[in-house]
């Protein structure tokens, strides 16, 4: 046998025999299955969305109208005022339905490419396809979904109790004296169904983001066969860097749900005042910890990356060098005063050997672009930008800047 089959059969296949995939017979697939709204269905998507829409949202404000909760004033007690429900279930939850199809496609191509780009040696291939089998069976395994479901549940059960209290604020929600409030219809509703829906979408993508990560985490300590001149300047694992970005959608609508929606609301409707940590410190943990949260754990790659750029940058110096050298002896100290063509060739290969050597010298060591940073940093910050209508129509943009003027002159201060 020759050393090129032998060779081609050690070299890992060009696609791994167990397919990655984050979301594919999870339950929530089932279930979509179940309804006629599988991924083989023609606009599935949007049919998903538009299902899910009727389930949250339509039977709250049906009951809502039915109660007499539905007026003109601006008010807690009236549905219709309520703007954090419909950007919740108007634009939170189709984005979340959304960004799971973009995230699904765009991962399962990145785990693809590690195989077919043979940056993985035959040893490691097998050693990410059992990491694969083992994604499989955590994605069907009931018990995170379940904990999804619990932890939903738990975090509606949180947001109402404080309607309860010895001092509650009247809403829609809950009706009734301090010692006797009880929930309106529209309010069993959306506490026991519609957020609890809301929750565990998010909570499920947290859940999967979370599986993402940890494969990460197995491809990065696996002997990565990194190339210094390869041209996306990250040793041919840039599609990383993309695949990151597109989890930009999953940020929008966490954001606009979960952050800017709860804090428009406790600003405009319930008259909170955004200087304080309560209201200002989601928004600010939120611009701060999502960027971060899809950005960390590419540096587990930095080590490899780092070592594939410094070993070819010895070589290269060295390279150039003695090459750089036989050409000034043959060519500027020689007899001849025209360069020959054997000459002429040679110069025009040190000009490629220099164009290299600068791609080596700007390699990464972070397999992430600006481009992608810019995907999840503009979701980021337009999530937020919702509010300053909000704070702008309150007369409150200038105690904003201030407040983020301080917590920035803290932060300076250590």
């Amino acid at each position: 046998m020759t050393a090129a089959s032998e060779a081609a059969l050690s070299a890992p296949s060009d696609r791994p025999r167990i397919p990655f995939s984050l979301f594919e017979d999870d339950a929530l697939r089932r279930a979509w299955a179940a309804l006629g709204l599988g991924s083989h269905v023609r606009f599935h998507t949007v049919k998903r969305c538009a299902l899910a829409w009727f389930v949250c949202y339509v039977p709250v404000a049906v009951l809502a109208w039915r109660q007499g909760l539905v007026g003109g004033e601006l008010a807690p007690t009236n549905f219709a005022a309520d703007f954090a429900a419909y950007v919740q279930f108007f634009l939170g939850l189709p984005l979340f339905l959304a960004a799971e199809a973009i995230i699904d496609g765009s991962t399962k191509e990145a785990a693809d490419q590690f195989f077919r780009s043979r940056i993985l040696d035959a040893d490691d291939a097998e050693r990410i396809e059992r990491v694969h089998a083992a994604i499989a069976r955590a994605r069907r395994s009931p018990w995170p979904e379940a904990a999804c479901v619990v932890l939903a549940y738990a975090i509606s059960f949180a947001i109402l109790v404080p309607q309860f209290g010895p001092k509650p604020l009247p809403t829609w929600h809950v009706h009734g004296v301090a010692d006797g409030r009880m929930l309106t219809a529209p309010g069993w509703w959306a506490f026991c169904v519609s957020l609890p829906i809301l929750n565990y979408v998010w909570l499920r993508m947290s859940w999967k983001t979370m599986l993402w990560i940890w494969y990460l985490y197995h491809v990065s300590r696996s002997r990565l066969d990194l190339h210094p001149t390869h041209p996306d300047l990250t040793g041919g694992i840039g599609f990383v860097s993309e695949t990151q970005g597109r989890f930009a959608l999953f940020i929008l609508a966490y954001g606009l749900s979960n952050v800017a929606a709860p804090v428009g609301y406790e600003i405009v409707i319930q008259n909170y005042d955004f200087t304080i940590m309560p209201v200002w410190g989601p928004v600010v943990g939120f611009v701060v910890g999502a960027p971060l949260l899809f950005t960390l754990p590419l540096f587990m790659f930095t080590k490899q990356l780092f070592r594939t750029r410094r070993r070819a940058l010895a070589a290269y110096r060295a390279r150039v060098t003695e090459f750089s050298g036989v050409i000034e002896k043959r060519w500027l100290y020689g007899e001849e005063t025209l360069p020959t063509r054997e000459e002429l060739r040679d110069l025009a290969e040190q000009s490629n050997l220099g164009a290299v050597f600068k791609r080596i010298e700007h390699m990464r060591v972070v397999p992430f672009d600006l481009r992608s940073f810019g995907q999840l940093l503009g979701s980021t910050l337009g999530a937020m930008a919702t509010l300053l209508p909000l704070l702008h129509g309150q007369d409150r943009t200038a105690a904003v800047v201030e407040a983020f003027g301080k917590v920035l002159e803290r932060l300076a201060s250590h």
